[in-house]
């Protein structure tokens, strides 16, 4: 994405003109310069930290000359994204797997779902079909090479998955 779909895209979202939106960004990224070259760091909350960082003396071959010289070390500028930003980086870009759920032993309940963290645990985010036997199943397509704690909601009271073990939390764990 280049800076001026960048501010395409905020003038959409914000409804300021696009101008004004490029405005802002030049001067945004002019004081953000500022303070680097003053020594400071930048924090932006939730997304992450600039920085300097001062880099080693190294050695390089000299085309010109022949030998070897020496290149004297730099003051580098450094970004350091916030675990938010990892975090949202990893599910936007990671690989999705379909995981089935089987619930038994409940033949008699009238609504039960799958909670877990993926849908905070909410018992109305995924519910499950009920199978003639009286067993009860889904399908949840799932970030990949995750730890699952989850839990069935049956009639609205959480049970663990009677197929994986449960944590001390009474929450099973599954790696996907």
């Amino acid at each position: 994405m280049t800076r001026e779909e960048l501010a395409r895209e905020a003038a959409r979202r914000t409804g300021l003109t696009v101008r004004e939106v490029q405005s802002l960004t030049v001067v945004l990224l002019s004081i953000i310069t500022e303070r680097l070259c003053a020594g400071e760091s930048v924090f932006l909350r939730g997304f992450g930290c600039f920085t300097t960082m001062k880099g080693k003396m190294r050695r390089a071959r000299n085309p010109g000359q022949g030998g070897v010289m020496e290149i004297p070390p730099r003051v580098k500028p450094v970004f350091r994204p916030y675990d938010d930003l990892k975090d949202a980086v990893h599910k936007g870009l990671s690989e999705r797997t379909v995981v089935e759920f089987l619930c038994l032993g409940y033949p008699g309940a009238r609504k039960v779902s799958v909670v877990g963290e993926w849908n905070a645990w909410n018992p109305l985010a995924n519910p499950m079909q009920k199978l003639p036997d009286g067993s009860w199943v889904a399908e949840i397509s799932l970030h990949s090479g995750q730890l699952l704690h989850y839990a069935f909601s049956v009639d609205g009271t959480p049970r663990p998955d009677s197929l994986f073990a449960a944590g001390p939390d009474g929450r099973s764990v599954r790696r996907i």
